[in-house]
């Protein structure tokens, strides 16, 4: 596990990865699909081990993706599609 997946507690489950993310005081859980994986970060497959790969080489467009969230509000987990990576 990288980096990235180990500060933010990255986990495989049921075809997408789940991460947390700290803000100040605030905890919260994000999800992204194996296909906005694979279509907009580049995993090569959809194992575990190759969306976490992924999900390691995306670290800048993950963070900017999230940071881009965190206005909204949420009273669970905050799903991150392919259309949260398009670049502007």
């Amino acid at each position: 596990m990288g980096e990235f997946a180990k500060i933010t507690q990255a986990k495989y489950q049921d075809g997408y990865i789940r991460f947390n993310w700290k803000n100040k005081s605030e905890n919260r859980v994000f999800e992204i699909s194996s296909e906005a994986l694979t279509e907009t970060l580049g995993a090569q497959g959809s194992t575990a081990s190759e969306l976490l790969d992924a999900f390691e080489r995306g670290r800048e467009q993950i963070t900017r993706a999230v940071e881009q969230s965190l206005n909204t509000p949420t009273d669970g987990v905050t799903e991150l599609g392919s259309g949260d990576f398009v670049q502007n």
